[in-house]
């Protein structure tokens, strides 16, 4: 390749040569040579191009895209000129929001920077995507933002409160320093219409008229009530102790049982060995059984723990679910709800009490939704009336305790209405006597 930096290379020889046909004229390769037009250049994939702004024109022979090597590669008159676009921040963010492509250039090491690319920032809220995720100002509430309240930064007073997008006076400033701030006799948490949903000190937190504990992982009482953390039921039940931890019964337990946690419970067992974690999720589909990380999906066709045997036929799945109305027994499926009149369990055979639970899984098990007292036969495989002296159709068959003599023959005991008052009698051919 021949370039117009090469010009800085002298010129070394030029030989003639002549010859009964004419003269052939040679020249060094690493010499650059002033042209005019292409034919200059003596062909051989030669052209002649000029430096910008109508510089000297010089013969150059084009090797490609341009790189970053002091050259002029692509033959344009310009070194080391790089046309693609680029963006040096992840690929998701690319083109989003306020992320814009840079430009790549070459450095004087000889390596490609990207330049003029805008990167994302922290969200502010401004009717940008400034982290550059697809979404705008998701990070801000305007209906109960007081510094965006309504519209992006519309600030309410230290005396106001954001509610529905709307600065609107506050009561009780401070919600839990024993004060009526404002007079209205009420104090802190009692002051519900101020203070509901207001913190009332660190882990502390108005609800109902009440202060209650909104840390429970913090080994402190921050609502007073003589109760610490899990062992505050009415607060911290059901409720987060930490990371990995929630609270059960009174007590920290283990939510979090993969292999590579920990104990966050602080009792001493680690994952599968905690009890916590009895049936608890191990790792995709898999749970915990006994001190074990098992079969814990039963459904998705898969050998999850890599025993050999997959969802009901592994025995880690005996009488869990697999799938809607459908539970693992004796390695194979059955049916598990005998009340929606559907195959569940794939077997062909529907629980409707209209084809008389002739699912035979359904024997014992409930027939009527909500109905304790309506049963699938185990072997007249039919939807039965257990109960005949509750005045109620429980098979929804139509007929009523004695009347429905199939479920309730003769002696069986029955109720009667006398006078509006339940009178306790015995079934004799239909009739509560």
């Amino acid at each position: 390749m021949k370039t117009f930096e090469s010009w800085l290379r002298a010129l070394t020889a030029v030989l003639l040569l002549s010859g009964v046909a004419g003269c052939k004229v040679t020249f060094p390769d690493n010499a650059a040579y002033t042209c005019e037009k292409d034919g200059d250049c003596g062909g051989e994939g030669f052209v002649c191009t000029s430096l910008p702004d109508d510089g000297p024109r010089y013969c150059c022979r084009p090797e490609g895209a341009e790189l970053c090597n002091g050259l002029d590669d692509d033959c344009d008159g310009a070194i080391d000129e790089l046309e693609s676009t680029c963006f040096s921040g992840d690929d998701d963010n690319r083109g989003k929001g306020a992320c814009r492509d840079g430009q790549s250039v070459c450095t004087r090491q000889g390596t490609v920077a990207c330049v003029g690319d805008v990167l994302p920032t922290v969200e502010r809220c401004n009717g940008v995507d400034d982290d550059c995720d697809g979404e705008v100002d998701e990070d801000f509430n305007r209906l109960t933002d007081p510094f965006n309240c309504g519209t992006c930064g519309t600030v309410c007073t230290a005396l106001q409160t954001c509610v529905e997008g709307v600065c609107q006076k506050r009561g009780e400033l401070d919600c839990g320093n024993g004060l009526d701030d404002n007079r209205d006799g009420a104090t802190d948490c009692a002051d519900r219409d101020d203070c509901d949903g207001q913190a009332c000190g660190a882990g502390c937190l108005c609800e109902n008229g009440r202060q209650t504990e909104s840390d429970c992982g913090n080994g402190e009482d921050d609502d007073e009530d003589r109760s610490i953390d899990c062992a505050d039921r009415d607060d911290c039940e059901g409720k987060s102790c930490g990371a990995g931890c929630v609270c059960d019964d009174g007590r920290k337990t283990e939510s979090l049982c993969t292999p590579d946690s920990g104990d966050e419970d602080g009792d001493g067992q680690l994952n599968c060995a905690d009890p916590d974690c009895e049936r608890k999720a191990c790792g995709p589909g898999l749970a915990c059984l006994g001190s074990n990380c098992v079969e814990g999906v039963c459904d998705n066709g898969d050998d999850d723990d890599g025993d050999g045997q997959t969802d009901c036929a592994d025995s880690d799945c005996s009488g869990q679910s697999c799938g809607v109305g459908c539970a693992c027994r004796n390695s194979a499926k059955a049916e598990a709800n005998c009340t929606d009149g559907i195959d569940n369990d794939g077997d062909g055979t529907t629980d409707s009490p209209s084809v008389d639970c002739q699912d035979s899984d359904c024997g014992g098990q409930l027939c009527v939704t909500g109905e304790p007292n309506a049963v699938c036969g185990v072997t007249s495989k039919r939807c039965a009336e257990v109960s005949c002296n509750d005045l109620v159709d429980n098979d929804k068959d139509g007929l009523t305790d004695c009347a429905d003599t199939l479920d309730c023959p003769n002696n069986s005991r029955c109720s009667r209405l006398v006078d509006g008052n339940r009178v306790a009698g015995t079934c004799n051919a239909g009739v509560c006597r």
